[in-house]
C-alpha cells in the first residue's frame, strides 16, 4: 500500500481496496487453477507460475501508468500467486513421507521467512537513503503528481517522470530473486514418494550391508533386496486426468473437505492480522512515530522468530494433530493484536509482532500440514483452490476496512485540534481476530471429527487412538472395538 500511495498518490481507502482485491483475486484465480495443477502436475505449474511472477515483477518496477498497474496488480500477478505458493505445497506433500511430512512443513515455512527476514532491513536502509537524498522532498512530491496525471490520461508507455524510489528498490531486489527462482523451477521433477513407506537410514543401511554377523552371499543378497525397497519408496508420478465439473463435484460431496472448509472459514479472522501486519502496520507507524522510524527492523522481528521457533516447535510436536496445534496458536496470535490497544507506542508494535509471530509458529505451517495432508492423493489442487473460497470473502473487505480506519482513526494529515484514536483502530482489528479461535473451540467436536491419514504415522498407534486405518490390499479398514468412545473428536483438547 506504500507504494500505490507514495508513487502513485492513491489515497488509503484506494490503496487498501487495490491491495484487497489483489489477495481476493489470488483466490479466485486459484479457484479456476486448482484443477489445472491436477492435470499438469507441479513441475510444470511451478515454471509457469515463476516466470508470470518474474515478467509481472519487472513491469511494476518500470511502470508509471496506472493502467499498466492495475493490469499487474489485478490480473497477472495473482495469477503467478496462485501457481505459487499452493503449488509448493503439494510439491511437499509429494516429496515426504509420514515420518517426516510435519518436519518438512516446518523447514518450508522457515525458508519462506529469510526473505521476508531480509526485506525488513532492507526496507529501512533504502527508506533513509531516499529519504535524505530528496526522495521525500517537494521535487518527489511533484514527480508523484506527474505520475498522477499520466495515470489520469491511462498511458501505458513509460514516461518521462520515471524515477528511482524505496519502493522500487524493494520491487526490483523481487525481481532478482525470482529470477533466481526460475532457475530453480525447472530443476523439479515430478515425482512422488511412498507416504507409508520407511526409508532406511545410512546406519540402517551400513548394519544390513556390512552386518559381521551375516555370510557374504546373504549380506549381498540382503543389501541389495534393500536397496530395491528404497528405490521403491520414490516413483515417477502420473497427474489423475478427469472432467473438471466430476473432480470438483466429487470433491464437494466429501465430509472430509466439509470439515476442512469449516476449519478454513473459521481461521479466516485470525489470517487477517497477516494483512494489516504489511498493510496496516507500516502506515500506522509512519504516521504515529514519524517517517525514519524502523518499520522493517520491527517487521523483520516477525521472519526471525519464526526461523528460529518453527523447526524447534515442529520438532517436538510432530506428534501432537495439527488441528490442536491450530487451536490454540490462533489464541496466541489472536491476543497479541490488544498490545495495540493498550499503547501506541514502539515497544508495543514490538510485542505485537512478537507475540503474533509466536503463535505463528504453533499453527500456521500445521494449517499447511493439515491442509495437503486432509487431501485425496492426486486432487491436492482441487481441494486448496476449493478451500481458499472463503477468503475471497475476507480478502477484499480486509484492504477495504484496512484503509477506511487509517483514514477514520490514523489519519495521514491532522487539523488543527484533531488527533488520532490509534487505539480504537487496532481494538477493532483485535475484536474481529479474537472470534476465529473462539468459534474453532465451539465447533470442536465437529471439525475434530472424520477420517484422516494424520498425527500418528505408526498404524498400532493410530489404532489405539480409535483412527481409521486402510489397508492397501482392500477397502476394508481397522478400527478399535471402542471407537465410539475413544475417537478423536471424545478426547480432551490437550496435547500427549
Amino acid at each position: 500500500t506504500l507504494f500505490l500511495s507514495e508513487d502513485f498518490g492513491l489515497s488509503d481507502v484506494e490503496a487498501g481496496t487495490i491491495y484487497g482485491a489483489w489477495g481476493a483475486l489470488i483466490t479466485v484465480f486459484g479457484l479456476f487453477t486448482g484443477t489445472i495443477i491436477d492435470k499438469l502436475g507441479v513441475a510444470k505449474c511451478l515454471r509457469i507460475g515463476f516466470i508470470l511472477s518474474f515478467v509481472t515483477r519487472v513491469m511494476l518496477f518500470m511502470c508509471t501508468s496506472k493502467f499498466v498497474l492495475l493490469f499487474c496488480t489485478l490480473v497477472s500477478l495473482p495469477l503467478a500467486n496462485c501457481l505459487g505458493i499452493p503449488v509448493l505445497t503439494i510439491g511437499l506433500r509429494r516429496y515426504t513421507n509420514n515420518e517426516n511430512r510435519g518436519f518438512a512443513f516446518g523447514v518450508f515455512y522457515v525458508v519462506m521467512n529469510v526473505g521476508a527476514l531480509i526485506a525488513g532491513p532492507l526496507v529501512d536502509m533504502l527508506t533513509r537513503y531516499y529519504n535524505n537524498n530528496g526522495g521525500g522532498s517537494e521535487e518527489g512530491a511533484d514527480m508523484n503528481d506527474a505520475a498522477g496525471d499520466y495515470v489520469d490520461d491511462a498511458i501505458t508507455t513509460m514516461a518521462e517522470a520515471w524515477t528511482m524510489t524505496s519502493n522500487r528498490g524493494i520491487i526490483l531486489s523481487g525481481v532478482i530473486a525470482n529470477f533466481v527462482a526460475v532457475f530453480v523451477a525447472f530443476s523439479v521433477r515430478e515425482i512422488k514418494v511412498d507416504s507409508n513407506a520407511h526409508v532406511p537410514s545410512a546406519t540402517e543401511d551400513d548394519d544390513m550391508g556390512n552386518g559381521s554377523s551375516i555370510v557374504d552371499d546373504d549380506d549381498s543378497l540382503m543389501a541389495d533386496s534393500l536397496n530395491s525397497k528404497t528405490k521403491k519408496t520414490v516413483s515417477t508420478f502420473q497427474p489423475i486426468q478427469g472432467d473438471t465439473l466430476n473432480i470438483l463435484s466429487e470433491t464437494i460431496k466429501t465430509p472430509n473437505f466439509r470439515r476442512f472448509l469449516l476449519v478454513v472459514l473459521l481461521t479466516l479472522n485470525v489470517r487477517m492480522i497477516f494483512r494489516h501486519l504489511d498493510g496496516t502496520l507500516p502506515k500506522y507507524m509512519i504516521r504515529e512515530f514519524g517517517e525514519n522510524t524502523p518499520k522493517g527492523a520491527v517487521y523483520s522481528i516477525n521472519p526471525a522468530l519464526i526461523i528460529i521457533l518453527v523447526p524447534i516447535i515442529t520438532a517436538a510436536t510432530s506428534s501432537v494433530d495439527p488441528l490442536v496445534m491450530i487451536h490454540y496458536g490462533t489464541y496466541v496470535s489472536a491476543l497479541s493484536v490488544f498490545f495495540l490497544v493498550v499503547s501506541t507506542s514502539l515497544p508495543s508494535c514490538i510485542l505485537f509482532v512478537i507475540t503474533l509471530s509466536i503463535g505463528e509458529a504453533i499453527w500456521s505451517p500445521r494449517l499447511y500440514d493439515y491442509t495437503t495432508t486432509v487431501a485425496p492423493e492426486g486432487r491436492e489442487g482441487t481441494y486448496m483452490a476449493l478451500s481458499s473460497a472463503p477468503l475471497f470473502l475476507a480478502k477484499l473487505p480486509v484492504g477495504v476496512i484496512s484503509g477506511v480506519l487509517l483514514q477514520k482513526y490514523c489519519p495521514e494529515t491532522l487539523e488543527e485540534g484533531e488527533e488520532r484514536h490509534s487505539k480504537t483502530m487496532w481494538l477493532i482489528i483485535g475484536l474481529m481476530s479474537i472470534s476465529s479461535p473462539l468459534l474453532i473451540t465451539f465447533f470442536w467436536s465437529y471439525i475434530s471429527g472424520g477420517e484422516r491419514g494424520i498425527g500418528h504415522s505408526n498404524p498400532a498407534t493410530r489404532i489405539s487412538n480409535g483412527e481409521r486405518i486402510m489397508r492397501d490390499d482392500d477397502d476394508m479398514y481397522f478400527q478399535n472395538e471402542e471407537d465410539d468412545d475413544d475417537s478423536y473428536q471424545h478426547r480432551p483438547l490437550a496435547t500427549k
